[in-house]
């Protein structure tokens, strides 16, 4: 519920109760008063001097009670036991014991509980309309009286009165059974729209997963063979190179980054089939991997000046920690593919104070050098696009460009904990 429709229901709320509290207040007085005006005919000074004593402590009785039905949620049943008592004692009307049955039935109670509820309202009510008509009272001076004006000059029949009196209670249990099952509904209508967002939501999923699984299958039936074909090659290479050491260390090389390639194969495949499997997040490469994949870059024939900072004097958070290897990985694969053999320059850097800095720097092939000081840029389909977007989607920040000495240098920062681009620019 937004903030207007909340004031809109405290608003109509507090004119509920404003209204209820004034038909109350209305009701003692035209009970009284017609109780006054039955009394008129005494002509007893005493026994006037009694019923108009009588009559004011009903009207103060009666109006305190249908000031407190403000409270009525708060305590349904005190002031519901409070309005009967009053009724039956004092000359006020049954307005009292019907806006307190109301309440009780509304905020709902047990059956037996109810069924008390009615039967007392029922005797307070028929009560109140029994002193109302009683014989000798004149029609002028009785409310039910003026509307039967047939038995304005006999005695009331005691049929009548209880037909008024269960009418009188009945329409008031009707009421409070319509706007029951009217909230009943409302629930119901809004279980079925929750129901229909998340059966929708629970649609996409399943579409998700199965579009996940089918690009999994695709994946795996194109990148599996062929790896798998690398490797008996590689693996039959190597037996062939005979005496030859060069060769065979190579075609080993060759070898063992296609099973560890398709190692990493069955971990993203696994990822995209449940992105949420706890298991399948252990198995995704992180900063302590670092070291592993420096070795094969060094096993390859590709020079490697490496060093490595890290402070974990507290957790790193587990995305940004995979982010950190795949961000190194991408950067010695582009070194190895536009300048093999040349020196490649690694400084990583990573502390929860300042986040983690990523440098490398390489003398470009001859042909390929640059313009010294020119920032490279992220053409699509080019490793630096890559590692931009998993830069931003951490949080940080990428630098690419061609130094005064022709290298080529790549400055990546993350920050220690995962931040999307979207949280940072709304802070």
């Amino acid at each position: 519920m937004n903030d207007s429709s909340g004031r809109s229901a405290r608003a109509w709320r507090r004119l509920r109760t404003t209204t209820l509290v004034l038909v109350a207040i209305c009701s003692a007085t035209v009970g009284v008063a017609y109780y006054d005006a039955r009394q008129a005919g005494v002509t007893s000074s005493d026994v006037q001097t009694e019923a108009n004593g009588w009559s004011l402590l009903g009207w103060f009785v009666a109006v305190s009670i249908g000031v407190c039905l403000v409270w009525r949620r708060r305590w349904p049943w005190q002031i519901f036991l409070a309005g009967c008592i009053a009724t039956i004692v004092l000359p006020i009307d049954g307005f009292l014991p019907l806006a307190g049955l109301f309440t009780v039935l509304l905020l709902g109670t047990a059956p037996r509980r109810a069924a008390a509820a009615t039967a007392l309202a029922t005797i307070a009510v028929g009560v109140s309309v029994a002193r109302d008509v009683h014989d000798g009272v004149p029609s002028v001076s009785s409310m039910w009286r003026s509307v039967f004006p047939y038995a304005k000059d006999t005695a009331f029949p005691w049929w009548l009165v209880l037909i008024i009196t269960l009418v009188l209670v009945g329409a008031d249990v009707l009421i409070v059974a319509l706007l029951r099952s009217r909230r009943a509904l409302d629930t119901t209508t809004r279980s079925q729209a929750i129901a229909t967002v998340e059966i929708s939501r629970l649609s996409e999923e399943v579409a998700r997963r199965s579009e996940r699984e089918r690009l999994a299958r695709e994946i795996h039936d194109a990148l599996g063979h062929r790896l798998s074909l690398l490797n008996l090659h590689a693996g039959a290479l190597e037996m062939a190179a005979g005496d030859d050491p060069k060769i065979a260390r190579s075609a080993r090389v060759v070898r063992e980054s296609a099973q560890q390639s398709m190692a990493d194969l069955r971990s993203l495949l696994g990822l995209l089939r449940e992105p949420g499997d706890p298991d399948v997040s252990k198995a995704l490469l992180t900063l302590n991997d670092l070291a592993r994949l420096i070795d094969e870059s060094l096993a390859a024939g590709s020079p490697v000046a490496s060093s490595i900072f890290i402070d974990d004097s507290s957790p790193l958070d587990e995305q940004v920690s995979h982010t950190v290897y795949r961000i190194t990985q991408e950067l010695l694969t582009n070194a190895r593919k536009h300048s093999p053999h040349e020196m490649i320059r690694l400084h990583l850097e990573a502390r929860p104070s300042s986040g983690i800095e990523i440098s490398t720097a390489n003398r470009m092939a001859p042909g390929t050098q640059g313009t010294p000081g020119t920032r490279a840029s992220f053409r699509p389909g080019n490793g630096l696009t890559g590692i931009h977007e998993r830069v931003t989607q951490c949080g940080g920040q990428s630098w690419a460009w061609v130094d005064d000495d022709g290298a080529f240098r790549v400055l990546v920062r993350l920050p220690w904990q995962f931040r999307p681009a979207e949280q940072k620019a709304s802070r």
